[in-house]
């Protein structure tokens, strides 16, 4: 139903946690959560698990009919799994929550925050004026990704911001995994003129429309649910804050839609799978720059020769 999702829980040890994680991600949970720590996609546990204490993993999926089915789906796959017997993990049975009671748990961190010389990101439950040449955005992620206190989002606003504040800034941008606007929203107010905010998930255009309105820049950024490869246009920026992984599997389209001379932001890259990166993108005809780090996610920048 519309505003609930499922809550499955999955209790293993910590050796596992990981696995189950890339397991229920690939399920097509939108976010899980170690007790009480946030997990999602992108987000690195922020201390060591230990090896043979237990955990209980929740992993959120959208509300489905097949309640069982799911569950039993979970186990089956993890049964499978030759690491993890089948006496070392226990799925508990489907439960459904509000989407308000997990999206609420964002404001717990999710402040106030300053990007480069100029932007200011805040949240509506905290009133902000900017000052001189500051310019100001509100947002509210909902349940999509992206407030931009996490390493990923904060290296590509990091990015963005250099890139507009310098001369012959970016014209045009592509923003490929959304999430709730924020890069878009960043990027809309630096100046860039005109947006395409693409995302596959609806939940995440939504919200990403609600932020594009609240912040009166329905003018500079459209938001299309279209698979990258049935996008049209290219680009003088693309951004794309997504998995590894993903990166190199939608290299040619990433390339396609950036004009010879434009730059290509990569990130949602964990520091261990750099060089699959580099090495996935080394044949394109792109000028690699120096590596950003922020905790333990890097970002990449290149441009495409004339």
């Amino acid at each position: 139903m519309e505003n609930e999702w499922i809550v499955i829980e999955v209790s293993l040890p910590g050796q596992y946690v990981e696995l189950a994680g890339a397991v229920l991600a690939d399920l097509g949970a939108g976010g899980t959560v170690i007790e009480d720590r946030q997990l999602d996609t992108f987000v690195v546990p922020d201390e060591e698990l230990l090896p043979e204490q237990r955990y209980s993993l929740k992993a959120y999926f959208e509300a489905v009919e097949n309640k069982s089915g799911l569950q039993q789906q979970i186990i089956d796959i993890l049964q499978s799994l030759p690491a993890l017997g089948a006496d070392q993990f226990t799925v508990t049975s489907p439960r459904v929550v509000k989407m308000e009671d997990w999206a609420e748990n964002w404001k717990q961190n999710f402040s106030t925050l300053r990007i480069g010389t100029r932007l200011v990101i805040h949240p509506s439950w905290e009133d902000y004026q900017p000052v001189a040449d500051e310019v100001a955005i509100e947002i509210d992620p909902g349940m999509a990704f992206g407030t931009g206190t996490h390493g990923t989002t904060l290296l590509c606003l990091q990015m963005i911001a250099e890139l507009l504040d310098a001369q012959n800034p970016p014209v045009k941008m592509l923003d490929v995994g959304t999430g709730s606007g924020i890069l878009a929203l960043g990027a809309a107010a630096l100046g860039c003129r005109e947006i395409l905010a693409n995302d596959i998930d609806p939940l995440a255009c939504q919200v990403a429309q609600e932020n594009v309105v609240k912040n009166n820049f329905s003018d500079r950024i459209e938001i299309s649910p279209l698979p990258l490869e049935e996008l049209q246009g290219t680009f003088d920026l693309v951004v794309a804050n997504i998995l590894a992984e993903e990166n190199i599997r939608l290299k040619a389209e990433l390339l396609g839609h950036l004009r010879p001379g434009g730059w290509l932001v990569l990130s949602g890259i964990l520091q261990e799978k750099e060089q699959l990166v580099r090495d996935g993108f080394a044949d394109l005809p792109l000028d690699a720059l120096p590596t950003r780090v922020q905790d333990e996610w890097i970002c990449l920048l290149y441009r495409r020769r004339n």
